[in-house]
């Protein structure tokens, strides 16, 4: 079963996304100066990482309720699995000083698996949220130590600490929201809806698609 809006949320962070990365390859090609350490382009990834992953939570009450669908989380596993290493071997091959080992969609893998153990201990999911929440955002305590050990930046590093937290957040709304009127009666655009239901293909094509874009009117210019 699919939500109407749960593929146009998803639909949504897909235009984010590629708005973003397109801004950013041409920062990289010296287009433009915008600043992406502060303000609004540091939130926005921040921003469209947060609603992938919420989107995530909340897919996992359709899929995995009232028990797991182990059939269907390890093909979905796989999938998401094979896509990050590819994203990761392909970010290495071009960007070595900057690759991607662990990024959104490497966050969206982990988290899958790991939501889908306590989509169905609804005490369990609010007490690991309020845990993470506590302890990255009052105690203040969190895991800049990873990068110091790899001493590599990478150009998209989303963790699972704390990043599970949105993952949390869409299990624990996405039941009150699929019961939502108002969600309920909207009527579907079928543009962001097919966004959302190919969004992971998007994500692998389209930064090639952009970067290599801007790379041949580069040289053409």
């Amino acid at each position: 079963m699919r939500a109407v809006f749960l593929d146009s949320l998803r639909g949504l962070a897909v235009i984010w996304m590629i708005i973003f990365h397109t801004a950013y390859d041409l920062k990289m090609f010296q287009y433009v100066t915008w600043n992406f350490s502060e303000g609004f382009w540091y939130a926005f990834p921040r921003v469209i990482a947060f609603t992938f992953l919420f989107c995530v939570g909340m897919s996992l009450n359709y899929g995995h309720r009232p028990k797991i669908n182990w059939k269907s989380l390890n093909k979905r596993s796989l999938k998401l699995g094979g896509a990050a290493l590819a994203v990761s071997i392909g970010s290495y091959i071009a960007f070595p000083s900057q690759w991607i080992f662990f990024g959104t969609l490497h966050c969206i893998f982990v988290g899958s698996i790991l939501g889908a153990l306590v989509v169905n201990h609804r005490k369990l999911a609010w007490g690991l949220l309020a845990a993470i929440l506590v302890l990255q955002y009052l105690l203040h305590y969190d895991i800049r130590w990873v990068s110091s050990i790899l001493q590599k930046p990478s150009m998209d590093f989303i963790p699972i600490y704390p990043w599970f937290w949105a993952i949390l957040l869409g299990i624990l709304v996405g039941p009150y929201l699929s019961r939502n009127t108002v969600l309920q009666q909207m009527k579907p655009n079928k543009f962001l809806n097919f966004l959302g239901q190919h969004s992971l293909k998007i994500y692998l094509i389209h930064q090639p698609i952009i970067f290599g874009s801007i790379w041949l009117v580069s040289q053409l210019v």
